[in-house]
Parts: C-alpha cells; sequence; structure tokens
C-alpha cells in the first residue's frame, strides 16, 4: 500500500558502513523503521544525513508492507524548517529529551493521527516560541492523556498511586508519591489545565516534577528507559 504521511524522525542508527535504520513516528502508520540505502556514502549521502536528522519534521512516501520487517523510503522531503531549535541551546536540549522520551514512548503505538498531531504541533510550537523552562514538563502530562494514562486530578488524597493514576488517603500498595510530591503534582497539573495564567515553578520543583513524570511513564510504559539527557537538563535548571 503506497502511503504519504508525515512523520517524525526519532533516531538514526548505523546499521554498517554505508547504511542506516531511521526509526520515526508517522500520522498514517505509528511506529515506523525504515532501511535508508548509501546514508553514509554516496552521493546523496550528505543530503541523507541532513535529512534525517533527529526530531526532523517530514513528509514521506513509500510503498507500507506492514509485515514487521524494515520499510524502504521512496520519497523524503521536509516539511517543517526548524528556525531557533538547532541554534538555541536550551531549546535544542529539551527537543534532544523529548525525542529520547518519544523514541521509549512510541516504540509499541500504532497510528494515531490525534496524537502524531499534537507531537508535530508541539515541536512547532517549540520552535516558533519563546523559550518556556518548563515546556518539557507540559508536554509530557499532556502527552500521558494520547498515552492513556493521564492522572486522575478528580480524586482526593495525600497520595499519589503511580500505578492506577489517582490521588488516594491510604498508603497505596503500589509505587506511589508522598504527600509533598503528590501535592507538588496535583498542584502542577492544575495549573496547565487552569484558565487562569500559569504560575511559575521553582528549580527545585522543576528537577523533582521531571523525576515524578519520569517515575510515572515507568509504571505505564513497559520497559521505558529514563533518558541519559535528563542529567543534563537537570544541569542547566540547578
Amino acid at each position: 500500500m503506497m502511503v504519504n504521511t508525515q512523520a517524525i524522525v526519532l533516531a538514526r542508527i548505523k546499521y554498517n558502513d554505508t547504511d542506516a535504520v531511521v526509526k520515526t513516528y508517522t500520522a498514517h502508520t505509528g511506529f515506523t523503521v525504515f532501511f535508508v540505502r548509501n546514508f553514509f556514502k554516496g552521493r546523496q549521502a550528505r543530503l541523507k544525513k541532513a535529512l534525517y536528522q533527529p526530531n526532523a519534521l517530514l513528509e514521506l512516501t513509500f510503498d507500507f508492507k506492514n509485515k514487521g520487517q524494515l520499510e524502504h523510503i521512496k520519497e523524503a522531503r521536509i516539511q517543517y524548517h526548524y528556525k531557533n531549535i538547532n541554534r538555541d541551546f536550551d531549546k535544542l536540549n529539551i527537543s534532544s529529551f523529548l525525542r529520547e522520551i518519544l523514541l521509549e514512548s512510541l516504540k509499541n503505538e500504532q497510528i494515531d493521527p490525534d496524537l502524531f498531531q499534537y507531537i508535530f504541533s508541539q515541536f512547532v510550537a517549540l520552535d516558533q516560541s519563546d523559550f518556556q523552562p518548563d515546556f518539557h514538563l507540559i508536554f509530557l502530562l499532556k502527552l500521558t492523556r494520547y498515552l492513556g494514562f493521564f492522572p486522575d486530578l478528580q480524586t482526593k488524597g495525600l497520595y499519589f498511586d503511580l500505578f492506577n493514576a489517582r490521588f488516594t488517603d491510604q498508603i497505596p500498595l503500589h509505587p506511589y508519591l508522598n504527600s509533598e510530591e503528590a501535592f507538588l503534582f496535583k498542584s502542577f497539573s492544575g495549573m496547565i489545565f487552569a484558565t487562569e495564567k500559569e504560575k511559575k515553578i521553582n528549580r527545585k520543583e522543576r528537577k523533582l516534577l521531571i523525576d515524578i513524570l519520569l517515575r510515572y511513564y515507568q509504571q505505564h510504559l513497559p520497559q521505558f528507559k529514563i533518558p541519559k539527557s535528563v542529567k543534563i537538563l537537570n544541569q542547566i535548571y540547578e
């Protein structure tokens, strides 16, 4: 089946001395992995390296076999040209962190146009808007709505059950947030979806929220690995 779809590049991996594997998430085929010939050698090698940059927002045309094997791209073009991300140190680090999160989160995801559109629009927003130090936290929390484990903010309690995604007054049997963490998590979640202007959080709270959200993801996504780039983020915002 010939497919023409938008895609975001999540990773490119060296396959051998000349070829590469490119991992993507697309609007029409979900998580899709491609084999790209002559990626490192040949007349078009430089063009391919520039085209398949991590985080690149592309338009791809390919014959989708859907047989659990590597797909082959027929045509590829840039859908959106980044203007600031690759030149802004903070935005570049945020985008790298989010890409690692997406690579871990989407590796089993099927077709979900709404999920793709959310990701696409957020990377465009990161590029076009003034830098916001809480951008990645908001992105991760809103992403849980599409992944199926958005927290139940209507429940009440001192603790937050990470597994059942709800607040409770009884200490859960599953991994949970203590009262201080639960209060911060609920307050931050409420800020994002409230109509009033969002409250700013300090560096200590931001670092704790990153840890909370990553622990939350680990409870709901099998074999989720903590991105290495989180250490860079924590150093930046110390």
